[in-house]
């Protein structure tokens, strides 16, 4: 076989990608060439032999499955943000009718407990000495939090992590834990306030990729409230 032979018989030859465009871009193709099939070979996952039309089918009905599953998995996270819609709003409404900071701080807590489910939550003024912490609120300091806490203390967006012992017992002092995770939301209006946290004994729970579009809301609205009362 001459060069020339094998060069042209290299260009001639169709890769895989290739006949597989063709046949996506020419759906009709085997209904004009119907006496192709008889020599395709398409093996059936039992060993027997199965059918173009059987094979088709069998792929379809498993597309089909597979978008159905899909389907449900967007159903099931807009029927659970529904729900979260409706809880963040009917917790926005209390607060604003919250007539001090001790009944915001009551609102934020009972909300949290009783529709969001949390294990625990505080909620940290800084700097705020004429106050006295309570089961409610604890007033520390914002440079003693930031040495303790360190780049947990963010006021440009939300910190979601697994907390060390001394972070846990630092945030959540009334609780006698050993593990767990916390949502480190900012509150802020117009300055630092201080931060709304929100904990789960679970060390996996709060992650850092998490989405965070619905405690970042509760943390707005639950900063200008409590702004309103310092």
């Amino acid at each position: 076989m001459t060069d020339a032979v094998i060069e042209k018989k290299e260009k001639t030859t169709l890769s895989a990608s290739q006949v597989s465009d063709f046949l996506i871009s020419n759906p009709n193709f085997f209904q004009e060439y119907e006496y192709l099939l008889a020599d395709l070979i398409l093996p059936h996952t039992a060993g027997t032999a199965t059918s173009l039309v059987e094979r088709q089918a069998r792929v379809l009905r498993d597309r089909n499955s597979e978008l159905r599953h899909r389907l449900g998995d967007l159903i099931a996270v807009a029927r659970d943000n529904d729900h979260l819609f409706k809880l963040t709003k009917k917790l926005g409404l209390s607060l604003l009718e919250a007539d001090s900071l001790e009944e915001t701080a009551r609102v934020l807590h009972h909300s949290l407990r009783n529709d969001f489910k949390v294990d625990c939550a505080n909620i940290i003024l800084f700097d705020q000495a004429e106050l006295k912490s309570t089961t409610l609120i604890t007033q520390l300091s914002s440079e003693a939090a930031k040495n303790v806490l360190g780049k947990l203390v963010r006021f440009d967006r939300i910190s979601c992590s697994a907390l060390r012992l001394n972070e846990l017992q630092y945030l959540f002092p009334q609780y006698d834990q050993e593990a767990g995770s916390a949502a480190i939301i900012p509150l802020r209006y117009k300055k630092d306030l201080g931060l709304l946290v929100v904990g789960n004994f679970d060390p996996q729970h709060f992650c850092p990729d998490m989405e965070t579009t619905f405690i970042s809301y509760i943390g707005e609205v639950a900063s200008r409230c409590i702004a309103q009362h310092l």
